[in-house]
């Protein structure tokens, strides 16, 4: 440690008080987040992040894989780091110049590396939710590399925190949020140096309640959710469908958005109200969101 960390450490706080300045720490990985407590229900979350060829989901293959399993109670609290793993993988395809400069990773950083598949499958195999920040693109990745994250349950810190009206941020960019909450910063997108960021950022508390952000993604995980698919909506009425979410699907030929069960009723009513006499509505598995299946 460098002998003016003391010295570093309070010139930042003087800053700190000055409305005229904002210092970020470099982010430490937390290993243990909140003391233990002496509850025996503690769960088990992992928070994993790819670093991929590309961003075709059908088609991108992972150079990176990272993920650390974390201890966490019934209001989102996290405790012990179990694991923090990381490894590289060498593609069949090239990694172009665009992937390098986002990732750092050239071919030959990854050449002869694999992951192994068996260890992180046990490793997924104990943990009871995991989460991405944003898990419409890892998730449909990741499980056409291994069938363990099928039947997973998925969370995504992007869609399922409302950021903005939680921590009047509106950007739900990560190291926006990293900085605007948490007011650090890391070596962004290398996969293990992102899930411990995330990890950070869903332990800050936000809210009139003050309670960690991975409270309210919980809250989200927990309920229901369906499809609801415009069928036959006007050609007039896409920049609407847009506005409200929803999604052009191109081989379907239809309008849908994933949403709550709670709020499909008055859904299907504006739907009614604006030409689309027979929205088709489908129930959703909890561990499908955020998969093809759910498409």
């Amino acid at each position: 440690m460098n002998q003016n960390t003391p010295a570093l450490a309070q010139c930042a706080q003087m800053l700190n008080q000055s409305d005229d300045y904002q210092v970020l720490r470099r982010l430490q990985p937390t290993q243990q987040f909140n003391p233990p407590n002496g509850d025996d229900g503690l769960h088990r979350v992992c928070i994993i992040d790819t670093e991929t060829t590309g961003l075709n989901t059908a088609e991108c293959e992972i150079i990176e894989l990272g993920y650390q399993i974390i201890e966490f109670d019934s209001q989102g609290h996290f405790y012990r780091v179990l694991s923090a793993k990381n490894f590289l993988n060498e593609p069949q395809g090239e990694i172009t110049p665009e992937v390098t400069k986002v990732t750092g990773l050239t071919l030959a950083d990854v050449k002869g590396q694999h992951i192994p598949w068996d260890q992180v499958a046990d490793d997924i195999a104990q943990s009871h939710l995991c989460v991405a920040h944003n898990a419409g693109f890892d998730r449909p990745v990741l499980e056409r590399y291994h069938s363990v994250f099928v039947n997973k349950i998925w969370g995504c810190s992007v869609a399922q925190i409302d950021w903005e009206r939680l921590a009047d941020v509106g950007s739900r960019s990560q190291e926006f949020l990293c900085w605007k909450i948490g007011q650090f910063f890391y070596g962004a997108h290398r996969a293990l140096d992102d899930v411990q960021a995330l990890s950070e950022l869903l332990a800050q508390p936000i809210g009139e309640a003050k309670l960690p952000a991975f409270h309210y993604l919980l809250a989200k995980v927990r309920q229901a959710k369906s499809i609801v698919q415009a069928v036959g909506a006007p050609f007039e009425l896409k920049d609407a469908l847009r506005a409200r979410g929803y999604r052009w699907d191109a081989k379907q030929r239809v309008w849908k958005k994933m949403m709550e069960e709670e709020q499909v009723q008055q859904e299907c009513l504006w739907l009614n109200q604006h030409g689309v006499s027979q929205p088709h509505c489908l129930k959703l598995k909890a561990t499908d969101t955020f998969s093809i299946r759910a498409e």
